[in-house]
């Protein structure tokens, strides 16, 4: 053999290029390997699907409103979005739980075919825009109830909800008039009213026996306001016999059913395009201290009044002018069948109102 010539690299023998050849074959795929875990968490996760309809889009606005307390809705006089389909108008606003969250409420009453249409396709578009939830869904037959939020949330009380419990909700209710009511809300997701505050210190003035009754009411999800809405709306039956207190100089009577923040509630005579024209009413006066709060607490009572009227009552809302001053007002109705019983809410500037009628 002859020696290799100086600055010369000589040949590698076969075998061992094989081998060089199969280790770096190997490191290749490993460095591959290690570079594409080092650098996943630099690439963000697949979004998800792109809305394709107005209902996506509508449902995308209002659960981003919820993470800023819906201060845009709040602050903007005019309607948010609604969550309606084809053929199914369901019409949305702002409201308050008893505890101040603010809570963006849609409410329609539809046949229950395009209900159960309603219902099926809003559940999909919340499904899919909120894939890390958990919903929680009770159906039984064409009645649906859905909780949703973060794993683990509970299903709030009717007072108002609180840190760890769901935001939203989703319902319907079979009529018995061929109709379902739609309800779905979405309650704000950053309100500091979320926080619980601190249980009160026990009074000494409530008597053992009064406080099963207290507790009872708490159990049952209806606040303080809830309760004495509900006893004047049944007092209607009795012309309100059963809440009168003493009579005024005015043609009025002080009642024993307060609503919070009114200027004053009491019972008087009414008057009215009736066969017979007469009746009684029970009627309460807000005097609030801006149109938007006025309007907050319009849409308060009209939502609590949805919930507690009867499902055959109609409904219908609109702008008219009012009798005494001429001045345009937004009125809410409901009138059960027969026009025997009747309730309206109206809302003028700062001034708010609530009429429960009762005709002879």
């Amino acid at each position: 053999m002859h020696a290799p010539s100086v600055g010369t690299i000589p040949p590698l023998p076969r075998h061992r290029l094989v081998r060089i050849r199969r280790f770096i074959r190997v490191m290749f795929k490993t460095i591959v390997s290690v570079l594409s875990v080092l650098s996943f968490p630099l690439f963000p996760t697949p979004a998800p699907a792109q809305c394709n309809d107005q209902l996506c889009r509508n449902l995308q606005a209002i659960l981003d409103e919820a993470i800023t307390d819906f201060r845009g809705y709040r602050a903007n006089k005019t309607s948010g979005p609604d969550v309606s389909i084809e053929g199914t108008a369901v019409p949305c606003q702002m409201s308050l739980w008893a505890n101040n969250v603010p809570m963006y409420i849609c409410y329609a009453k539809v046949p229950t075919p395009d209900s159960q249409k309603w219902y099926a396709r809003t559940l999909q578009t919340l499904q899919g825009l909120n894939p890390t939830w958990h919903f929680q869904v009770s159906s039984s037959g064409e009645d649906h109830y859905v909780d949703a939020g973060p794993p683990d949330c509970e299903i709030p009380p009717n007072d108002g909800p609180h840190r760890g419990q769901c935001p939203l909700h989703l319902q319907t209710m079979k009529q018995s008039d061929g109709t379902s009511k739609l309800y779905l809300w979405m309650n704000s997701i950053s309100s500091p009213y979320l926080l619980k505050p601190p249980p009160p210190p026990p009074s000494k003035a409530v008597s053992s026996a009064a406080a099963p009754a207290a507790t009872q009411g708490t159990a049952a999800g209806c606040d303080d306001f809830c309760q004495n809405l509900k006893k004047a709306f049944e007092a209607r039956v009795a012309a309100f016999a059963g809440i009168l207190s003493t009579k005024g100089n005015d043609g009025t009577t002080d009642v024993t059913v307060r609503l919070a923040g009114a200027k004053k509630c009491s019972v008087k005579e009414a008057y009215g395009p009736k066969p017979n024209g007469f009746g009684t009413q029970f009627v309460c006066y807000w005097r609030e201290t801006s149109g938007s709060a006025a309007e907050t607490r319009f849409r308060d009572l009209v939502s609590r009044l949805q919930i507690l009227i009867p499902s055959n009552w109609s409904t219908r809302q609109g702008t008219e002018l009012d009798d005494s001053t001429g001045a345009e007002i937004t009125a809410w109705y409901a009138i059960e069948p027969g026009s025997k019983h009747d309730v309206r809410v109206y809302v003028s500037v700062e001034s708010v109102g609530l009429h429960v009628t009762t005709w002879n």
